[in-house]
């Protein structure tokens, strides 16, 4: 019996601030910046693993379609979470609010998304929130 490869993959995105602004420094913010996140990435059918907002950078563990690029679900959490920024007396509009640079890997097994994971809710010290019924 031959085994379908799944036709996703996982990504472990960072996106920092501005000159590392806090702008999320205020727990109420980043809780409705996270529910942004995760409402952004369930439009486009990715599957939140864990994400963390951080004063002034945002993690996410991410299980995506292989053909998205890289790229492009940088773009969409950016965007999904600058319009939090914005709509809110964070930022003044006309401000940049995200570095250009970001980081996201593709991460290739379960030992090293386990370890993303475990990352990504320690740094958070608890806050993050894992979607209910985890898929490994």
């Amino acid at each position: 019996m031959r085994f379908k490869q799944r036709a996703t993959k996982w990504c472990h995105v960072t996106v920092t601030t501005y000159r590392r602004r806090k702008v999320f420094k205020i727990a109420a913010t980043a809780r409705f910046c996270e529910r942004v996140v995760r409402d952004a990435c369930a439009e486009h059918g990715w599957h939140v693993d864990t994400v963390a907002v951080h004063a002034d950078t945002i993690q996410a563990l991410l299980e995506v379609p292989k053909d998205v690029r890289r790229g492009t679900v940088v773009r969409r959490l950016k965007a999904a979470a600058a319009a939090v920024i914005r709509t809110r007396p964070i930022c003044d509009a006309g401000r940049r609010v995200f570095e250009t640079g970001h980081w996201c890997a593709v991460v290739a097994d379960g030992a090293k998304v386990a370890a993303v994971r475990r990352h990504i809710r320690r740094r958070a010290g608890g806050v993050s929130t894992p979607t209910t019924g985890e898929r490994r």
